[in-house]
């Protein structure tokens, strides 16, 4: 087994619970701008302080321990916010077990999770109001039902099924019972070790796991970032990605909480380019899709102004002039910057692989970019590019404090093998699930992947892909669709690419891919008749073809306008991408074979 530990580059404080993090940033950066948003798009910025998002949570929390919560699990749904934040805050800090789901489930997947969380509270949204009610009326477990947003609950209702409450209710008793020297929350003892969050898995309701972290899990993970990579107070973030999800929920609130920032929720994609200008956004976390668009409408922009060639000839320049220490990129190309707010300084992509071309250009440009690895049950990131080491192409070395190894008996750096990773953060399990946590951790604490991949010389992780995606052909012989995949994501007009094996009728395995296609940035020789545009699909694949070995050639594919299906945090969920592809092929009376470069939706 090669192994390979993360190197501390910062000393920081370590806090044993979440509500200590809290406490102290209130403490140190008292009205300095926690969070920054508008109730509706290009409204007027409403604000709140460190102080202010301290006392609410306090507000809150006592509240919801009045009300007999204390203890109980709490599910949280809804839309990135800052109603989000505080009972989030309120339930780890003091009052029980959060299970915040995602904002973008169906109402019976809702309903379920929150059965198999044994919640008894229920904390949403507006939006979500009609699912609070569908989960009121098959759940007499949930107590209370909160709606953070005014004017959803009305009098009838309340009258009719007295667990719907408002959030100014709850707020204004919290605020008496604080005013009247209530100290429940206040000295809530907090377990660091016991369960806080309980997160579910991406999947079907059936086949989701519910992954239970403690208090030390997260705060290591934060406290390993933060000891890792270097961000200045006050700078400002632009939150894009839903809390529920642990990159976000760790990385793009405690950690940025923790070292002082400013954290500006998003209007909404449509909304970005103006978020990051009105704002002047220093900071973006998020999946490659989001910056893979930005980079295009760069690109698009420099196309226009006939400014591409030359942007090209300076990038060659700042590289030579940074080897001499010299760095000039964000005074040469102010006015690319400008475009994205003009203070945009740093990137962080997570989730799923992104072209190395993406990461050079940022920082060429003076956008420091860099590229980590995690999961849910690691609180969650394991590894990420930092200043002092950033290979492209990698997911960096592990974070400080954390182990990282790939099971293998090849002694040189760059064998495959599952990735494993050590660590404090590594969660407590999954819940009600003993046998799914046996799989996948190992008896001297190891946490397996189930990711496949390699260390370099330089002790960085490099992923090749999925074991669950990976597709065995007849011969032994195995392939993995996300390196197809990202070939095949680099042809221009390709919004996205979905690659499986299917089994042929001579009982083979034929390597297919589906292609979805964006006819506006599909180059002029492409044509723009569905017959002209298979020619040249087939031209391009066959060249991709020669580029790796011929059992991982792509034999047949098709084409699709609709988009694959995916997770809150853009991962295709390949499961349900190939029922629906077979569903489409068996009600057309058709198989891959004969499929083959025709549109099927």
């Amino acid at each position: 087994m090669q192994t390979a530990i993360g190197k501390k580059y910062y000393d920081r404080p370590r806090f044993e619970t979440l509500r200590a993090l809290i406490r102290n940033c209130a403490e140190v950066y008292g009205d300095a701008d926690a969070y920054r948003y508008h109730e509706t798009p290009g409204g007027p910025d409403i604000v709140r302080s460190y102080r202010d998002l301290d006392r609410d949570i306090d507000i809150l929390g006592t509240a919801l321990i009045d009300l007999g919560l204390q203890g109980g699990h709490i599910v949280i749904v809804g839309a990135n916010c800052y109603e989000w934040v505080i009972p989030h805050n309120a339930v780890v800090g003091g009052t029980g077990i959060s299970v915040p789901l995602d904002r973008q489930l169906p109402a019976q997947e809702v309903i379920q999770l929150t059965g198999r969380g044994k919640a008894i509270a229920f904390i949403y949204n507006g939006p979500h109001h009609e699912i609070a009610l569908a989960t009121a009326a098959v759940n007499p477990d949930i107590r209370y039902f909160i709606c953070m947003k005014p004017g959803i609950i009305d009098a009838g209702l309340q009258a009719e099924d007295p667990r719907f409450i408002t959030w100014d209710e709850v707020m204004q008793n919290g605020r008496r019972l604080l005013a009247t020297g209530d100290r429940r929350f206040l000295d809530a003892q907090i377990d660091p070790n016991g369960l806080c969050s309980l997160l579910f898995t991406s999947g079907t309701t059936a086949m989701s796991k519910g992954v239970m972290l403690s208090h030390h899990n997260v705060t290591s993970n934060v406290h390993a970032v933060v000891s890792t990579i270097n961000i200045g107070k006050g700078q400002r973030t632009l939150s894009v990605l839903p809390l529920h999800h642990t990159f976000e929920n760790t990385v793009g609130m405690y950690m940025m909480l923790a070292y002082g920032c400013c954290i500006c929720f998003t209007d909404g994609l449509r909304y970005l380019a103006q978020n990051l200008k009105d704002w002047k956004i220093d900071i973006i976390l998020g999946v490659p899709l989001l910056f893979e668009n930005i980079y295009r409408q760069i690109e698009k922009n420099l196309e226009k102004s006939g400014k591409a060639k030359l942007v090209k000839t300076l990038r060659g320049v700042t590289r030579a002039l940074r080897r001499g220490g010299i760095d000039v990129r964000r005074k040469l190309f102010h006015q690319i910057l400008d475009a994205v707010g003009g203070n945009l300084n740093l990137c962080v992509s997570g989730a799923a692989p992104i072209d190395q071309d993406i990461i050079s250009f940022f920082n060429d440009i003076g956008i420091d970019f860099f590229n980590g690895y995690g999961l849910t049950e690691t609180s969650p990131v394991i590894s990420a590019c930092n200043y002092f080491v950033n290979v492209y192409g990698s997911v960096g070395n592990p974070l400080a404090f954390v182990e990282a190894a790939i099971d293998t008996d090849q002694p040189a750096p760059g064998a495959p093998g599952e990735i494993l990773t050590r660590s404090d953060s590594v969660m407590l399990g999954y819940y009600d699930n003993p046998e799914a946590t046996a799989e996948v951790m190992t008896a001297d604490g190891w946490f397996r992947t189930g990711d496949i991949g390699y260390l370099d010389k330089k002790g960085c992780i490099h992923i090749t892909g999925r074991a669950k995606s990976m597709i065995v052909l007849t011969n032994g012989k195995k392939v993995f669709p996300e390196e197809v995949e990202f070939l095949l994501g680099k042809l221009p007009g390709i919004r996205e690419t979905i690659v499986w094996g299917d089994m042929s009728s001579r009982d083979g395995v034929d390597i297919c891919a589906k292609f979805v296609i964006n006819p506006d940035d599909l180059p002029e020789d492409a044509g723009k008749e569905p017959v002209q545009i298979t020619a040249w699909l087939e031209t391009q694949v066959r060249e991709i073809n020669r580029q790796m070995p011929p059992y991982k050639a792509v034999k047949y594919f098709i084409l699709a306008n609709q988009d694959l299906i995916k997770t809150t945090t853009l991962k295709v969920r390949r499961p349900l991408e190939q029922e629906r592809i077979a569903q489409r092929l068996a009600e057309q009376g058709l198989t891959m074979k004969t499929a083959h470069g025709r549109l099927i939706d």
